[in-house]
């Protein structure tokens, strides 16, 4: 006799398999890559990325000022790394604000592009964890002053001091409401220490900004995780920006994605548009900097959801409204209706 599969059980089924089906794709990609003892071959050309860009000046691209949009649309603008301005009529959200050329002694290929006049008008800060590429004093003090700024558990020591109006800890479930929007922290499957000699448990989140009627998910620092799925679910977000760099070696998907899993985690959330974030600025992984939206671009033309994809430069904002998407370029990305 055949015993049925409870509907639990067969959720948590469908998400074992897939991450074989991911592990297994990883696998086959990187296999000739391994043959050298130690992944000799990764560990080169990561010191050649790191090398070349010590002696290369960032490229910068001019910033231009991003507006507060009509009632009823959103601006995603993408500023670099995984810090991304989302403005609403009322108010300037920044997500993760790094603006230095250096982290940890790498150099950044590109700059961060945010104008002046839009950094000093930023009202609310979301921190995903206290990496110090996320959580980065020297950023977030040239932004202290009016915003306030939404953390992790145990972050907030981290912030305070730093002139700030008002440093929130916000566990996943927890809201915050600031002017038209709601922020929602969300799990993320991500090591949230603030480094190596850390010994302090801190949290990491992913973040929800519903504002005009449109829901934005930064996802953070994280890995794939069946998570996705509940989100997905429960707070049904429009627009996913999710990190698709820093996945070689292998081990590094424990705590961060790969183009396939963002890919996979964009198809879990249901969401309508894809903007890819955390690629082009450091060299965090043992990939080319390139790689990771070239691989993105040829899985989702495989899929056919080419459409779905927004892949902003640095600096460059698309408008979100209900059911559309479209770029100040002109390129516009229209999503499936709900």
């Amino acid at each position: 006799m055949t015993m049925a599969l409870s509907p639990d059980h067969d959720w948590r089924r469908r998400v074992i398999e897939r991450a074989k089906e991911l592990d297994h794709e990883h696998r086959r990609r990187t296999r000739g890559l391994w043959q050298l003892p130690l992944g000799l071959a990764l560990s080169l050309r990561f010191l050649r990325t790191a090398a070349r860009q010590l002696v290369t000046a960032p490229h910068r691209s001019e910033p231009r000022q991003v507006e507060h949009p009509r009632p009823g649309q959103i601006a995603v603008t993408f500023v670099g790394h995984a810090t991304v301005m989302l403005t609403t009529p009322l108010a300037r959200v920044l997500t993760d604000p790094f603006l230095g050329d250096f982290f940890l002694g790498l150099r950044r290929a590109e700059a961060a592009c945010l104008h002046s006049a839009d950094a000093d008008d930023v009202n609310l800060i979301l921190i995903s964890h206290a990496h110090r590429d996320r959580l980065d004093l020297a950023s977030l003090r040239r932004l202290a002053g009016r915003a306030a700024v939404l953390v992790p558990p145990r972050c907030a020591c981290l912030v305070e001091g730093l002139g700030f109006a008002r440093v929130i800890e916000l566990a996943p479930g927890q809201r915050f409401e600031y002017a038209d929007v709601e922020v929602t922290a969300v799990a993320a499957r991500h090591e949230g220490a603030r480094g190596p000699f850390d010994s302090a448990w801190r949290g990491a989140c992913g973040y929800i900004v519903r504002s005009a009627g449109a829901n934005v998910y930064f996802a953070g620092g994280t890995a794939y995780f069946s998570g996705f799925e509940e989100i997905g679910r429960r707070l049904h977000p429009d627009v996913a920006l999710l990190p698709v760099a820093g996945y070689q070696p292998t081990a590094l998907r424990a705590i961060n994605m790969s183009p396939i899993d963002a890919v996979q985690a964009f198809t879990d959330l249901g969401a309508k548009l894809l903007v890819p974030v955390g690629h082009g600025s450091f060299p965090l992984g043992y990939e080319p900097l390139d790689e990771p939206l070239r691989w993105l671009r040829q899985i989702c033309a495989d899929r056919g959801i080419s459409g779905q994809l927004a892949v902003l430069g640095h600096g460059e904002t698309c408008l979100v409204r209900a059911g559309e998407v479209e770029s100040t370029s002109g390129i516009a990305f229209v999503p499936p209706h709900c």
